[in-house]
């Protein structure tokens, strides 16, 4: 086995196991979040999709490894004649030709197969807009009629050239190149339009693009596979099952991208809270944390209730709580009030008559939601005295 060929044997199985990894994380995403009762119709066909593309990488691995990338091309008519079919060659080309047949069909499975995960997907994220129901019927019917087509131009070529040649056949690779690049133009232009008229802000929006247009990607290792096929396999017959596999990786990873990645941004979100907030508690070294000053503020870990007399008592967390003020009054402080959630977090709260300056004391029978703000306190004078910092609101 040469080195070539070694080295795609080893990038066959080390994107296999690359694709292994993403679709595990899909799947842990899906549990971890939203739990097994959510699981789609677009989950079950990637499941299936994950079988299909392992049984295509062996068929690439079987080309390379075991037939010597050998099929029924690459002869002249007089040594197809002159051939003695008990030879090794001839065994090894035989079923060269016959594993390019299943890979190719493979092939061609597992990318509409995906396809049907994107319109899936897509059904779903797009439920409710107008019109995009009779768009997604249509895509059905689209992605359906196209992968029979293409399995009918597989089996029903007509013979002469080398349209019976698997490896190398010209109007098979490229039928399924246009039906390939028509499809996936006709995927993109579903979610696309949706992005670009929603209210989002542009960073989001441009994430998302990123992430929908992923099919040009693989409109491009579309096209290369075909090039390199027609002009390279009548002497590298192998060039089919190297692009195939390459191709179908793309299109796999790009699939499930969707699912991965809001996992990627909470751990880059969590990343950069804490970076935010190291950053802010080594920001003045005269500091003092909240509960280091007794009788001043209290920190309160665990769930905070109002008293039982008090009517709709509810918890109150560390950014908002509910205070008792008189229905229709106005308050004098800095204090703002929100129509936010119960949140069941800790806290921070003021003891007995030692309220930080600007704020005010609920009366009355109304319960609002305030906003509050953590507060550092810093040292006033030399002579030790003490004084909060002006909230910001």
């Amino acid at each position: 086995m040469s080195v070539e060929e070694e080295a795609f044997i080893q990038e066959v199985w080390g994107l296999q196991g690359t694709a292994y990894l993403v679709v595990a994380l899909r799947y842990y995403n899906r549990f971890s979040t939203l739990g097994w009762h959510s699981l789609a119709w677009d989950d079950a066909i990637m499941l299936l999709a994950v079988v299909v593309y392992t049984a295509e990488s062996l068929m690439a691995y079987l080309v390379v490894a075991y037939w010597k990338g050998l099929a029924n091309n690459a002869m002249t008519d007089e040594e197809r004649a002159a051939l003695n079919p008990q030879s090794q060659e001839w065994y090894l080309r035989v079923n060269g030709s016959k594993t390019h047949v299943v890979g190719l069909l493979l092939y061609t499975t597992l990318l509409w197969l995906l396809k049907a995960c994107w319109l899936v997907y897509y059904a779903r994220l797009t439920a409710g807009v107008a019109n995009m129901r009779r768009i997604i019927h249509w895509g059905i019917a689209i992605i359906g009629v196209s992968y029979v087509s293409c399995l009918l131009v597989a089996f029903l070529k007509s013979s002469p050239g080398n349209h019976c040649m698997p490896a190398i056949s010209t109007i098979q690779t490229i039928y399924v190149m246009i039906m390939n690049t028509l499809t996936d133009f006709y995927l993109m232009a579903i979610p696309l339009p949706v992005v670009w008229n929603s209210h989002l802000p542009w960073r989001k929006k441009l994430v998302l693009f990123v992430m929908f247009s992923g099919g040009f990607l693989e409109m491009a290792f579309g096209i290369v596979r075909c090039v390199s096929i027609l002009t390279l396999g009548d002497t590298d017959p192998a060039q089919s099952g190297y692009w195939s596999v390459r191709e179908s990786f793309v299109s796999f990873v790009l699939t499930n991208m969707p699912m991965v990645y809001p996992m990627f941004r909470k751990f880059i979100e969590k990343g950069r809270s804490l970076s935010r907030s190291k950053a802010t508690s080594q920001g003045d070294s005269r500091g003092y944390k909240l509960g280091s000053l007794p009788g001043r503020v209290e920190v309160v870990g665990r769930q905070q209730q109002t008293p039982s007399s008090l009517p709709n008592s509810t918890t109150w967390g560390s950014e908002e709580h509910i205070v008792n003020r008189e229905r229709g009054a106005t308050s004098d402080g800095e204090e703002t009030s929100l129509d936010l959630p119960k949140q069941r977090v800790g806290g921070v709260s003021f003891a007995e008559n030692e309220m930080p300056p600007g704020s005010t004391r609920p009366t009355g029978d109304l319960y609002r939601i305030v906003v509050t703000k953590e507060y550092t306190v810093t040292e006033g004078s030399q002579r030790g005295s003490k004084s909060f910092s002006s909230p910001d609101l």
